[in-house]
């Protein structure tokens, strides 16, 4: 790798990088070309970290071991950014409609199932993701001046081919919201073809910092955005007599936050390192299998203005827990049909977007949650609140981030 500037960088720190990514549903790749993909806004920092695994061989007799076999290194990038309201959530279906099935995750034109290819070509959604960094002399990349700073426009490219998702997270705090993506890749590759900024596609800078905020979302089922919050987080934190605020109510949720983790199998193919072959590095992810169900939680963490009145499984009528499924319940010693409890909570977030028509970003997490957990915590005597959080799951490997100009109620 060679490094195009004049004059050497002292440091890299956030104002010289920046992050594009280019997505796809096929395997094979642009031909190693990064000046098509898309740049990332939002970036608050990104971290990459390689693993490359080592073995000393036994050699009998001999105290010092000098043979070492490498395994296929593995590298993870983790991205951490806020959303701008013009912007696009990092994963989002290939078409978000009325349709539970063409939206659902697992969908081939969605996030998919398997690296090898289906009838259509179809493979698991993989990243390129690009990082550039550019002279640390300027306030942010591509800004020196024209003509005057002859390091203005010279980058270090460099490109994790291939990448596929292993956790997506969101988190909306009082704060505002954050999204939190793990990649990881068994390929690096430098670009030292594309080391001149102009070749990339790089909004105006800096940016406008229009981001998602907490008030751009509506909690309550009869506001602007349709949101759904399953019944006991209904109870625990806004009580049957709620209190208005500039005609909305008080709700004590002070965080709720999403996690989708995706764990993989990959198929014995013994003799060969798929993606180490120069020209096939795309063939890596080729005997990736998702292990399913994709694990989805969801928790909700607020300040408590009275207690849960109902906290036992088995109660009937309408504030029963409804919890588990047919199994678990059975397993419960509960024979009669009329006893099984049903995984039925509804979880959906709607935040507003801009543009016109109104643009809202969708996190849907399906009709089949069901409550795992119910944590309270404070009220000690320094004077703290008493808070609890309540966590959610579900098994249908249910999960949709979303932009659209409609919020669709999709039943499984």
């Amino acid at each position: 790798m060679t490094v195009p500037f004049d004059s050497p960088n002292n440091r890299i720190f956030y104002a010289c990088q920046a992050v594009f990514k280019e997505e796809r549903n096929t395997e094979a790749g642009n031909g190693g070309d990064p000046t098509g993909a898309t740049f990332l806004d939002g970036v608050q920092s990104v971290g990459v970290s390689s693993s490359n695994p080592a073995n000393a061989l036994y050699d009998n007799g001999r105290y010092e071991r000098r043979f070492i076999q490498y395994g296929q290194q593995e590298i993870e990038i983790t991205i951490d950014r806020v959303i701008n309201k013009g912007s696009d959530l990092f994963y989002s279906p290939a078409s978000y409609a009325n349709n539970y099935q063409t939206t659902h995750f697992l969908h081939a034109n969605n996030f998919g199932s398997k690296g090898a290819k289906d009838d259509n070509d179809k493979v698991l959604r993989n990243y390129d993701i690009t990082l550039l960094y550019g002279p640390d002399q300027f306030q942010y990349i591509g800004s020196g001046a024209a003509g005057l700073d002859p390091d203005k426009d010279d980058i270090i490219s460099v490109t994790y081919p291939n990448s596929i998702i292993t956790n997506i997270s969101y988190t909306l705090g009082v704060d505002g919201i954050r999204e939190s993506i793990t990649l990881r890749t068994k390929n690096i590759k430098y670009n030292n073809d594309y080391s001149d900024l102009t070749a990339y596609t790089i909004p105006s800078l800096p940016q406008d910092g229009n981001i998602l905020k907490r008030q751009d979302f509506d909690l309550t089922e009869s506001g602007y955005g349709q949101s759904s919050l399953p019944t006991e987080v209904k109870q625990l934190f806004n009580f049957d007599t709620p209190e208005l605020e500039n005609d909305l109510q008080k709700i004590g949720i002070q965080s709720v936050s999403i996690d989708v983790s995706i764990d993989y199998t990959r198929l014995s193919d013994t003799g060969n390192w798929r993606g180490s072959e120069n020209n096939k590095e795309y063939e890596q992810n080729r005997w990736e299998v998702v292990n399913l169900p994709i694990s989805i939680t969801c928790s909700f963490a607020g300040i408590l203005r009275q207690s849960l009145p109902y906290h036992n499984f088995l109660n009937g009528g309408e504030n029963k827990v409804r919890n588990v499924d047919n199994v678990y319940t059975k397993s419960l010693a509960q024979t009669s049909s009329t006893d099984w409890q049903e995984a039925d909570r509804e979880i959906k977030l709607v935040a507003l977007g801009v543009g016109s028509p109104q643009e809202y970003f969708i996190w849907d997490l399906g009709k089949k949650n069901y409550l795992t957990s119910i944590e309270y915590n404070g009220g000690d005597t320094g004077g703290s609140n008493v808070e609890a959080t309540i966590n959610y799951t579900n098994q249908y490997s249910d999960f949709i981030s979303a932009k659209s100009t409609t919020v669709y109620d999709l039943t499984s």
